[in-house]
């Protein structure tokens, strides 16, 4: 049994940039622990299966056209904003989508545990031969939650006078705490003691922490982060696209990035001091009584491509 597969960069401007994710084709035939010891194979923040969709009808417009499972090396996940923008890269590719839109794009419904999400392929603008992939992520849900201040700061070992006091820690839906610090040179300086963040999170019930700040090195930049989560076999991930909807929505809520006729556009980026960078665009949009709805995108750039070999 062999199965196609790819390791594609998502956010990434350049090769060997971004997050780097891997995408099993056709994996309708494995089940769930093979899945597991493909990905911790893999050895990748994320792995994404592709598998034919449950809940497709015919005739239905929102239909799913695919799903998807992401698991990391030692568990799966609900959410996968990287690995997704990943998936869309491999399945056109892979000649797997379809056009849907007379000037080039291409819009594919994925079914995941998440729900249904809508991804979307079209030129890069101002590159005609690049492409940008698009996520509508599920509507962003926020609400406040308090680590001990203590704690936090043992844990990503800095002291308590670098975060900023003035942006409350709120949790999202997928169980992520955004955490803001004052500058910078607060951001690259966290070097994480991660068996204490570990415990931290699992005590709190949380998958992963996203350190932000609005104090960039450039003012194109409007936020720049980093994001843990120990506990889920990701001590550090280079980017993260699925707290980038809840993050901006956040900061269209608080007055942090201006919103004009309903609508914010954020330029963002993640990475490792020292590490690997990447760039996203986050496009939030006001749904009136303090709701929004996110979509992220990036470019992708596939690395490598082979077969996995499974018997």
């Amino acid at each position: 049994m062999t199965l196609p597969y790819f390791v594609i960069d998502a956010f990434a401007g350049e090769r060997f940039t971004g997050n780097p994710a891997a995408v099993v084709l056709d994996a309708d035939g494995l089940d769930e622990s093979t899945m597991l010891a493909v990905a911790a194979e893999f050895n990748l923040s994320e792995t994404t299966f592709v598998l034919p969709p449950q809940r497709n009808g015919p005739g239905n417009d929102r239909s799913p056209h695919v799903r998807f499972r992401w698991f990391t090396p030692t568990t799966e996940v609900s959410m996968c904003g990287h690995a997704t923008i990943a998936g869309l890269q491999a399945l056109h590719e892979a000649g797997r989508v379809r056009r849907t839109d007379p000037a080039g794009g291409e819009r594919v419904l994925i079914e995941t545990k998440s729900g249904t999400l809508a991804g979307f392929i079209e030129p890069a603008p101002g590159n005609g031969s690049a492409l940008m992939f698009w996520l509508d992520l599920p509507e962003p849900l926020l609400s406040q939650h308090l680590l001990p201040p203590d704690e936090l700061a043992k844990a990503l070992r800095l002291g308590m006078d670098a975060f900023d006091a003035q942006v409350p820690m709120v949790r999202t839906q997928d169980g992520d705490v955004l955490v803001f610090v004052r500058s910078f040179q607060a951001l690259n300086d966290s070097r994480p003691d991660f068996p204490i963040l570990a415990e931290l999170l699992i005590r709190e019930r949380l998958r992963g922490l996203s350190l932000a700040t609005v104090n960039t090195v450039t003012p194109s930049v409007h936020v720049q982060s980093r994001f843990f989560a120990p506990h889920m076999g990701i001590n550090e991930d280079p980017v993260t696209g699925s707290v980038h909807g809840p993050l901006a929505a956040f900061m269209v809520s608080r007055g942090m990035v201006p919103i004009h006729d309903g609508l914010s556009g954020l330029t963002c980026v993640q990475g490792i001091p020292g590490g690997r960078t990447g760039l996203l665009h986050v496009l939030v949009q006001s749904k009136g009584d303090n709701r929004f709805a996110a979509r992220i995108g990036g470019r992708a750039i596939t690395t490598m491509r082979g077969e996995l070999v499974l018997s």
